[in-house]
């Protein structure tokens, strides 16, 4: 199979779980929502909109990518990893290579990320009322949140590996929205806090 990869890269994973990982980053073309997050951020950037970015790379090509980094972590992330059946590259990854691979999702489709190692589910509800919500089959919840965006606690008291992670600009971090998380997690200590670590590093 080929996919539509708008770039691809090594560096250090930021966030959730895996934050100080290294990792190699495959980012695909498109997604499915335009989110707004009242901070004058709009996602949707020309990483999911100029098709002059886009690759079209089989999975063998991938696969060599990934090998010739030498990572043991493989994130799959986008615009929208679930749009498009990645099943057979996460299958070819982890079989050739034995790497982890993490894939980063909106909640679009679990059937097309089924066989990932681990899977980060980032509901964007709060943000674009298309979004869809992923009922099941995620090993972390990360959501986005802030001043004008609180969490609604009771929504997610089922889910037991949760994160909070302040709604920040593009490239750098929101203070006030870091304060409303830190505060939140000493008051709900059952989630914890994911920083886009990556923005301090100066990377990627």
């Amino acid at each position: 199979m080929s996919y539509k990869i708008v770039e691809t890269f090594y560096t250090i994973q930021g966030e959730g779980r895996y934050a100080g990982t290294a990792a190699y980053f495959i980012r695909f073309y498109k997604c499915n929502l335009k989110c707004d997050f009242g901070n004058g951020f709009v996602c949707d950037d020309e990483a999911h909109t100029d098709k002059s970015l886009v690759k079209t790379l089989s999975t063998e090509e991938l696969v060599e990518l990934v090998h010739n980094s030498g990572t043991r972590h493989v994130v799959l992330t986008g615009g929208e990893v679930s749009l498009v059946d990645v099943t057979p590259l996460i299958s070819a990854l982890r079989l050739s290579l034995n790497v982890t691979v993490q894939v980063e999702t909106n909640g679009y489709s679990i059937d097309n990320i089924r066989n990932a190692d681990y899977i980060t589910y980032s509901p964007k509800t709060a943000f674009d009322d298309k979004a869809p919500k992923l009922q099941a089959g995620f090993h972390e919840l990360k959501l986005l949140a802030g001043v004008n965006n609180p969490v609604d606690v009771e929504a997610w008291a089922a889910v037991g590996n949760k994160y909070v992670q302040p709604i920040g600009n593009e490239h750098s971090w929101d203070m006030d929205n870091v304060a409303y998380c830190v505060e939140f997690v000493r008051a709900n200590p059952g989630w914890k806090l994911s920083l886009q670590t990556h923005k301090a590093m100066g990377v990627r």
